[in-house]
């Protein structure tokens, strides 16, 4: 697998059309059995970031978004800085999804914390606040599909893990006082585990939010307090829940930004 970046690819992406982009191996950084990783023009990193917000890997819409972005900012003859920024803010956490972890992160205090009225203006153009990124920094499809954190094992799987290694590790070095809000068990799992391996402190690991996805509306609102345990259905466990919540809102707590700066 190749170490990519976006000088590697701009001529492609400005000459060929989104479709052949997204259809064809142009943008193919490697490939192992079922796994294909493509090239995404999620570069840019904002360094002055107090919140990191991670998710698994950019999928088929985030990656044409961007894609989409970037060809348009090239044909307007936009810097490379902005280019980058462009398309990795281009549909970041959109729809409910995006209301959902406003509300939850409102609702723990971090707004207080970072001195904002509402954690909706870290999704606001030109936000110094926030950097949003993944743990796969690319395109991962499995048979063509998007990858969904589990299956393969990320962190066992020898082609997903070099990712981890190649991009988001280093990543990791310039965010030492950041905190860092992770979408999706594999994602905390990979967090606490280069935790283990001294890349980031446990404490700066906020875990306990549950997945800001429409589909987890049940879980949102027990969270939220809109909700009561006794109406929950089967399947949602308020007491794992509560548990995580108060070790959440436990570190969040003890945060203090100004400290770190």
């Amino acid at each position: 697998m190749i170490m990519a970046s976006f000088n590697d690819f701009s001529t492609v992406i400005a000459q060929q059309s989104i479709e052949q982009l997204l259809h064809t191996d142009a943008l193919l950084l490697g490939s192992s059995d079922a796994i294909s990783s493509y090239y995404c023009p999620f570069d840019a990193i904002n360094t002055q970031a107090k919140v990191v917000l991670v998710g698994i890997c950019p999928g088929k819409v985030q990656w044409k978004n961007a894609l989409t972005s970037a060809r348009q900012a090239l044909k307007a003859g936009l810097t490379l800085d902005q280019i980058l920024l462009t398309a990795k803010t281009s549909g970041a956490f959109s729809g409910p999804m995006r209301s959902n972890l406003i509300h939850m992160l409102d609702y723990a205090g971090l707004a207080q914390k970072l001195d904002i009225q509402s954690t909706a203006a870290l999704f606001e153009p030109q936000n110094s606040l926030v950097h949003m990124t993944s743990v796969l920094r690319h395109c991962i499809l499995i048979n063509g599909e998007n990858y969904n954190g589990s299956s393969p094992n990320m962190l066992k799987n020898t082609f997903l893990n070099q990712h981890i290694q190649q991009y988001f590790i280093p990543e990791t070095a310039q965010f030492q006082n950041a905190v860092y809000i992770p979408l999706g068990k594999s994602v905390i799992d990979v967090l606490y585990h280069l935790s283990s391996l001294g890349y980031l402190k446990e404490s700066q690991i906020l875990d306990g939010f549950p997945h800001p996805s429409g589909a987890n509306a049940e879980r949102i609102k027990y969270f939220l307090g809109e909700k009561s345990a006794n109406q929950l259905s089967a399947k949602t466990n308020a007491q794992m829940i509560d548990q995580a919540k108060n070790r959440l809102l436990d570190k969040i707590n003890h945060i203090n930004f100004k400290a770190s700066t």
